[in-house]
């Protein structure tokens, strides 16, 4: 084919002429349509249209190369717009990169002495950055540094010195013996700016200390902008050890979230509700997530939304019980319904936390365990993944059980006194039975029924088991506390049978056989299947000490753990790799892990330094 305005070949998949741009098909001679229906005796064709002209096959290319090159200048500004998007970051990234390392000159000058120094660093490091939140502290600390120098004196009466340095020192040992850590560190740092040969070691060592002691002090005593700048002053000196940087890491997000408070309640709770879950006993962390949740909702209230002011009375409600909320929140509920046909469904989940580094040896699965809560006096519970997050499942709960086979987390709940149920991903539980005393529930394999301890009038530990969904009443089972179910359906506890012989039992709830007894003393519990149905892990004080141990079903015994500390709570591993189990070696309360024969224990997680009738509590690790 070719083009009939200039006459070159063109293929015939092409519409367009490549040399003059004439479009083919417009001057190609129409088909002759079939004729339409018209009056009698007429018929009417589609004539054959007008060849363009060339001037209007010249404004055609003039308006396709237009709207080309907008195109192309629409690619090339988009293209222009991302790279000075990414270039401001960069700038940002390298402006904050810089202020970073004159703040560091600038403890380096002033625990050196060299106060002039030391505040034009810091000064240097607020021009880069304004809000940077300890270069003023380090401008005021050198500001006090000048001003406590000696005065220079050229009278023949003046000490050499040698002999100031001396007295300077011994003024600085007196500091450090009496833990004036403030004091003890301004005098180490007028005596290096005098004499910086004077005692080297031994003062960069006091002065370490000092600093480092002083920045402790001042964040227990919540001074978290002086207590920081005193630990970066330590870390000038020499790199802290990892509790440290955890205990500065939460002066920093405890900072950042009292930053917020009062003036954007939703990030405030969004960072108090982390730190919660990092460190639920750190500071008034508690009472301030509390709060911020009700100041937040009578913010809401204010403003007659009533929906959203629901949430966060009810958010502030899991934590604590006060009739005053619960007033609010009814009133709110009660409003919220009138307002709207659906209610705005509640806020559903937790704020997730992720450690810098997943705990060593946790490769597997979900281990939910409880944490006692100082500031309210119950556990709350919280589960530990093994990409390293670390979620609160449920506060005012204790006693954790996954359902088998789902993200479904049971567990004895305090506020509400009885058992409920969490559904993934949901901030309100089911409640699946209630009344105080119901302990330990455990799923059945099949999740169709659940077996729990309660005791009757005369304080004797009853085990019974009942429907989940409530659809028959609950049924008496055997005398003991503790229950566990298996893999393989059967049940253990911890009781005494027929013979008042006491100790570990099993038995299988659907079969007619009497429940075996592995063995024979009333303080084995704790119980745990392993993932075959093979052995029961559980602990016991028979030597004085609770230590860990496991039973066969097909008999035989091991002991696991053989610690003077108190060793408990044993879980399997959902792989049989391994347990978990908590003690209080360290003088403190943490999750540990070992291998099946016992080896390799090692601490993975604190969980604080109380842990109240630690024994009545239970682990539940599930892939």
């Amino acid at each position: 084919m070719r083009c009939p305005e200039c006459k070159s070949e063109i293929p015939d998949n092409v519409s367009l002429c490549p040399q003059c741009g004439t479009m083919v098909e417009e001057t190609q001679p129409m088909r002759l349509l079939r004729p339409r229906r018209a009056a009698p005796n007429t018929v009417a064709f589609i004539s054959e249209p007008e060849s363009p002209t060339r001037r209007q096959r010249l404004r055609r290319i003039f308006f396709w190369t237009l709207g080309f090159l907008f195109l192309l200048a629409l690619s090339i500004g988009g293209a222009a717009y991302y790279g000075l998007h990414q270039g401001e970051r960069d700038r940002e990234q390298r402006r904050q990169a810089l202020a970073e390392q004159h703040y560091q000159d600038g403890l380096r000058e002033l625990d050196s002495g060299n106060y002039e120094l030391a505040i034009a660093e810091f000064e240097y490091v607020l021009q880069l950055d304004a809000e940077h939140p300890f270069a003023q502290q380090g401008i005021d600390e050198a500001e006090r540094g000048i001003d406590a120098r000696p005065t220079p004196t050229t009278e023949p009466t003046a000490e050499p010195e040698e002999a100031i340095a001396d007295v300077l020192y011994q003024q600085i040992v007196d500091y450090y013996e009496a833990e004036q850590w403030q004091d003890a560190a301004a005098a180490l740092i007028q005596l290096r700016a005098l004499d910086p040969t004077y005692e080297a070691e031994q003062v960069e060592e006091m002065l370490y200390t000092s600093v480092y002691s002083a920045g402790m002090e001042l964040l227990n005593e919540g001074d978290f902008e002086k207590g920081i700048f005193y630990l970066d002053r330590a870390v000038a000196l020499r790199p802290l050890d990892e509790e440290t940087l955890t205990q500065r890491r939460l002066a920093v997000q405890y900072m950042t979230a009292r930053d917020y408070w009062g003036v954007d309640w939703e990030r405030c709770i969004d960072h108090f509700e982390q730190l919660y879950t990092a460190a639920p006993n750190y500071q008034d962390v508690f009472q301030r997530l509390y709060r911020a949740h009700v100041a937040y909702a009578d913010a809401w209230h204010a403003q007659d939304e009533m929906c959203p002011a629901e949430e966060q009375y009810n958010l502030a409600l899991q934590l604590l019980a006060d009739p005053a909320v619960e007033q609010k929140r009814d009133e709110a509920t009660e409003l919220c319904l009138n307002a709207t046909p659906t209610p705005i469904p509640p806020i559903t989940g937790t704020h997730p936390v992720t450690l810098p580094e997943p705990p060593p040896g946790f490769t597997t699965g979900r281990l939910a365990y409880p944490v006692y809560n100082t500031q309210t006096g119950l556990y709350d519970v919280y589960a530990l993944y093994a990409d390293g997050r670390l979620m609160r499942m449920a506060s005012g709960a204790d006693q954790p059980f996954w359902l088998w086979g789902s993200g479904f987390l049971g567990y004895r709940n305090l506020l509400q006194p009885g058992i409920s149920l969490l559904a993934p991903g949901e901030a309100e539980p089911q409640q699946l039975l209630s009344g105080a005393g119901l302990t330990w529930p455990t799923f059945s394999p099949d999740v169709r029924r659940m077996a729990y301890a309660v005791q009757d009038v005369d304080g004797t530990w009853q085990i019974y088991i009942a429907p989940v969904d409530g659809s028959a009443e609950p049924t008496l089972h055997a005398t003991g506390q503790g229950p566990v179910w298996g893999p393989n359906g059967f049940l253990a506890w911890t009781g005494c049978g027929d013979d008042d012989v006491c100790g570990i039992f099993v038995d299988h709830p659907d079969d007619d056989q009497p429940p075996v007894r592995l063995s024979t003393n009333i303080n084995d519990i704790g119980l745990n299947w392993s993932p075959d149905g093979g052995n029961l892990a559980y602990m016991a004080n028979h030597t004085g000490n609770w230590d860990i141990y496991l039973v066969s079903t097909a008999g035989g015994f091991a002991v696991l753990t053989d610690d003077p500390a108190f060793d408990g709570l044993p879980v399997w591993a959902p792989d049989g790799s391994g347990l978990a189990f908590v003690s209080n070696r360290d003088g403190a309360w943490g999750l540990y892990l070992m291998k099946p024969n016992g080896e390799d224990q090692h601490k993975i997680l604190p969980l604080g330094p109380n842990m109240p009738n630690w024994t009545m509590q239970r682990l539940s690790w599930v892939q």
